[in-house]
């Protein structure tokens, strides 16, 4: 990122920090800092997807955060799961009520039962809004914390 020093003009906005040559929207072609959780690669904008891992004994105000590309995590979804992301957060705190996406509901890469002591709730948020207000259209899978790991490339499951 070009940070505007002062000696080239801003394009006629006065306090503008950025270069003027910087996009105003993301490029979807634009390789993040992000690995996959899943293949390891970097993951571009136009396919990233932002993982939040819950554990049962996780306090709220901790997050356990990785990004994946769509089709990886697809991938490693039961073929009947399907991402939808049918809930919108405006990305301020709190997180929206997942309840109704995981009560009762069988493990997304396995089938089987989950006791609720052994749910992991893994958050899938989708960028829709701008770079400078982050916003998500987001869903949640519930999960056993072994097949997770089975899945994951990285080094905590």
């Amino acid at each position: 990122m070009l940070l505007y020093s002062g000696l080239l003009p801003n394009d006629g906005h006065p306090g503008s920090r950025y270069h003027p040559s910087m996009p105003r929207r993301r490029d979807p072609n634009f390789t993040t800092g992000h690995l996959c959780r899943f293949c390891g690669e970097l993951v571009p904008w136009g396919t990233i997807l932002r993982l939040i891992r819950v554990d049962p004994d996780t306090p709220g105000f901790m997050l356990n955060e990785s990004a994946c590309h769509t089709e990886c995590l697809r991938r490693v979804l039961r073929g009947d799961v399907s991402l939808t992301f049918h809930r919108h957060w405006n990305g301020r705190a709190p997180m929206l009520d997942d309840d109704s996406d995981v009560d009762g509901k069988p493990c997304a890469m396995c089938g089987k039962a989950i006791a609720p002591a052994a749910l992991v709730r893994l958050r899938v948020q989708k960028p829709a809004g701008p770079v400078k207000a982050p916003e998500f259209d987001e869903q949640t899978l519930p999960l056993h914390a072994d097949c997770l790991a089975a899945v994951s490339n990285t080094r905590f499951g």
